[in-house]
């Protein structure tokens, strides 16, 4: 199955070791990003199939975008709800397992578009059973004018400090990153009219 999916480059056993690593290691928590991940023209009939889902507002004084009014493990769409299956499968939370070091056993996922003026301010998404969140990034052409993107903190006091990553969304490019008590991040305001498009989710341990 992951071959289906995933960039031939990725599959090898030497690489596996290398992102365990740099997962590791990574500051200011752990995290990795696998940059064209996901085989290209498979991931943009996924892209195109979720453009036909329906989404919703969602604001608050934390955030500002839109999201899938359902996870996408209840989409008709047949290549959507196989991505999932793909996503949720053995060997890819096996795959995920081998990166990170983490134990995982199911996910979640959602579809969310940031249009111009829409972010997500700094948070470390601890709850109960969230393992390693994840983006699916499915946008094109992004540039740093443009905003949009993820940007980690390093914690003073336990409390997001000061910005020392910053990963624009690129197209098939998977972050990985562990949820912890210092996993503060945000996504920066999008300054264009670009959408920001995106799966994105935990992978949980219950």
């Amino acid at each position: 199955m992951l071959k289906d999916w995933i960039s031939s480059k990725y599959l090898a056993n030497n690489k596996v070791n290398d992102f365990n690593r740099k997962f590791i290691n990574a500051k200011p928590f752990s995290h990795v990003v696998l940059k064209e991940f996901f085989i290209k023209n498979k991931l943009k009939l996924v892209l195109n199939a979720l453009m036909k889902e329906e989404f919703t507002e969602k604001n608050s004084d934390l955030y500002q975008f839109k999201q899938t009014i359902n996870d996408i493990k209840s989409a008709d769409n047949n290549l959507l709800y196989e991505f999932y299956l793909f996503f949720s499968s053995k060997e890819f939370l096996d795959y995920i397992n081998k990166i990170t070091g983490i134990k995982i056993n199911e996910i979640d996922m959602s579809g969310f578009i940031y249009g111009q003026s829409d972010y997500l301010l700094p948070h470390d998404d601890q709850l109960e059973g969230r393992k390693i969140a994840y983006v699916v990034n499915l946008s094109e052409k992004f540039t740093r004018k443009d905003g949009g993107r993820l940007q980690f903190f390093s914690t003073k006091d336990k409390k997001p400090f000061k910005t020392t990553k910053s990963y624009s969304p690129n197209f098939g490019n998977l972050v990985l990153f562990k949820v912890s008590d210092i996993s503060f991040h945000q996504v920066e305001e999008v300054m264009s009219r670009k959408e920001r498009i995106s799966f994105a989710g935990w992978f949980h341990e219950h």
